[in-house]
């Protein structure tokens, strides 16, 4: 996978807390780090600012 911010390499990484445990992308060379709630946020972000996708609905 391709970092969208570098386009450095991503690697898949676990991370946890004391409640939960997930797994997301980190970019080995700028650090970003991108899980299924970051990717759903950024599509709707980006749907709302599209003129297009508004008309579609």
């Amino acid at each position: 996978m391709e970092c969208p911010k570098c386009k450095g390499m991503m690697m898949l990484e676990r991370f946890s807390d004391f409640f939960l445990v997930f797994y997301a992308w980190k970019c080995i060379n700028c650090g970003a780090i991108i899980d299924r709630t970051i990717s759903a946020n950024r599509r709707k972000s980006l749907a709302a600012r599209d003129p297009q996708a508004m008309s579609a609905r």
